[in-house]
């Protein structure tokens, strides 16, 4: 029997609501390092959500899609850390780091005349 069988099955009883609080735990744990289960938990609701609609449940919805995918997510954290070391090198430049003729130096000198 393969591992997934054993997931796909507590991700029905989860989906029915017949999961132990201790069992959907796990099962959370689970979804967030195994992306086949993930998949596996999102077509069953879509497909409890598409009979739902059927029916004329008016609450019924699909559960929405990522609009980035994992390369987009991590493609926007790299371009956000570059833009972020751009910015600060750049403020670095423009006003002028620790030590002397800074800041810091002039305070020193006011201070203690």
């Amino acid at each position: 029997m393969d591992a997934h069988t054993e997931w796909v099955r507590q991700i029905e009883a989860e989906v029915e609501g017949e999961l132990s609080l201790a069992a959907r735990a796990a099962l959370a744990r689970h979804l967030t390092s195994c992306p086949h289960c993930a998949g596996a938990r999102a077509s069953h609701l879509e497909l409890r959500a598409a009979l739902a609609a059927s029916a004329g449940e008016p609450h019924a919805r699909v559960v929405p899609g990522s609009a980035l995918g994992g390369r987009g997510i991590s493609i926007a954290v790299v371009i956000a850390l570059i833009v972020g070391l751009a910015a600060g090198w750049l403020g670095h430049r423009f006003w002028n780091a620790p030590g002397a003729g800074s800041l810091e130096g002039g305070r020193a000198a006011i201070v203690a005349p």
